[in-house]
């Protein structure tokens, strides 16, 4: 990595860390630069500014998050290997790098306005992966969006009581049991 590189990666490390221990409203790009032992205005060679560079975090993580999700579920043929495949890609992606992925949930509120329409998009794959699986009758017949929110949630919520101290350790030691209860949602049946 060159000079230029290491900068940009130090300036985005201390960026993720301040961002998810204060917020991005909250986080100045004077400590931004603090943190990363630069100056401040060398934040202004790699970013326009500090809502761009929480942005361009945000949208590069959440579209290989997405990437990483589709390729793990894609060698599947049926629904309960690939809930087992997305709920260990989700926890791996949790545990290889929690600071990026708490950002990345915290600030879906912010920036999920913001992806483009055709970007990958995390939820569209395990919307995808549910619609398809209700199309061949493996499981019952809901709304697609309502059971992908709810599935997904099995381990997202977990990773926010994380976030907020009522959860410690890593995720993957749990995937069997984030798997076991994404697949009784998903099973429910209506009326």
């Amino acid at each position: 990595m060159g000079k230029a590189e290491d900068t940009k990666a130090r300036v985005e490390r201390a960026a993720l860390t301040l961002f998810v221990a204060r917020s991005v409203a909250e986080t100045t790009t004077r400590e931004i630069a603090m943190a990363a032992s630069i100056a401040e205005g060398t934040i202004y060679r790699y970013f326009p500014s500090k809502e761009r560079l929480a942005l361009d975090m945000f949208l590069r993580h959440h579209r290989a998050l997405a990437e990483a999700l589709d390729e793990a579920q894609r060698p599947h043929a049926t629904l309960g290997p690939k809930i087992d495949a997305i709920v260990r890609c989700y926890c791996d992606w949790a545990d290889r790098d929690w600071t990026l992925f708490a950002y990345h949930l915290l600030n879906q509120h912010s920036f999920l306005a913001q992806v483009p329409d055709d970007a990958p998009n995390p939820v569209n794959v395990v919307r995808d992966v549910i619609d398809q699986a209700m199309t061949a009758g493996e499981i019952p017949k809901h709304n697609a969006d309502l059971a992908a929110a709810s599935a997904i949630g099995v381990v997202l919520q977990a990773a926010t009581y994380k976030v907020y101290g009522r959860f410690e350790g890593p995720l993957s030691p749990h995937v069997k049991f984030f798997a076991d209860a994404a697949w009784a949602v998903l099973a429910v049946k209506t009326g």
